[in-house]
């Protein structure tokens, strides 16, 4: 290999490391956190709750001070709050009950749809053309 080739070879290199390096942040962008959707052992990282550290250590489903996360624009059509909603729910115990029970009633409704489909596949197939 010559000089040439060598700093060719160089050059192409640090400009794909620069492209990958710009990929992540990107996505990380398109990317959000959601409370309060989190199930038990799927949690993204320590919750503001304080029950835990790490990332699947939830061991509860629907914490509100627990997190997922999830592309931007998804996490209200799940039920799921921001920081500030988080936080202002965790403040009154009332609140994290009401929130605990609308999410679950929402899962339900899920869980109901996701059976009712796997049963009957022409009724999935039409609601989904709905």
């Amino acid at each position: 290999m010559n000089k040439y080739q060598i700093l060719s070879v160089a050059a192409a290199s640090l400009i794909a490391a620069g492209a990958m390096a710009a990929a992540p942040a990107a996505h990380a962008a398109s990317m959000t956190k959601c409370f309060g959707v989190a199930t038990a052992g799927h949690n993204d990282c320590a919750g503001m709750s304080g029950l835990h550290s790490c990332k699947g250590q939830a061991t509860a489903y629907y914490i509100p001070g627990d997190f997922r996360v999830v592309p931007a624009g998804t996490c209200e059509k799940m039920g799921g709050m921001d920081r500030a909603q988080a936080r202002a729910v965790m403040t009154n115990d009332s609140k994290v009950i009401a929130f605990e029970a609308n999410i679950q009633e929402k899962a339900r409704g899920w869980h109901r749809s996701l059976l009712t489909a796997r049963s009957n596949p022409d009724v999935a197939a039409s609601k989904t053309m709905e």
